[in-house]
């Protein structure tokens, strides 16, 4: 985020949600990148994702060696449309 001509980190709405124990809505989830895909997927089956601020995103608490615990209540609800078949 650029605010005041300073660039600066800001942690994403998976990310946001992880932290805070909030819940995240994922609409269209058919039409993510082929990248993004593995990213969320590891938050969302292990609780563990490395951030760019350096820290870890994890499921146990370990305070002092870089980590953040994702809070209790982290809940995703996926949403999107069936995709046709693949017919090659």
């Amino acid at each position: 985020e650029i605010s005041q001509g300073n660039l600066r980190y800001v942690d994403g709405a998976p990310v946001e949600a992880a932290k805070h124990g909030r819940v995240l809505i994922i609409e269209g989830v058919e039409k993510a990148e082929r990248n993004v895909l593995p990213l969320l997927n590891n938050l969302l089956e292990n609780r563990e994702m490395s951030l760019e601020s350096g820290e870890f995103l994890t499921p146990r608490h370990a305070p002092g060696h870089g980590t953040v615990q994702v809070k209790p209540g982290f809940l995703v609800i996926a949403i999107g449309l069936p995709v046709p078949r693949y017919t090659g």
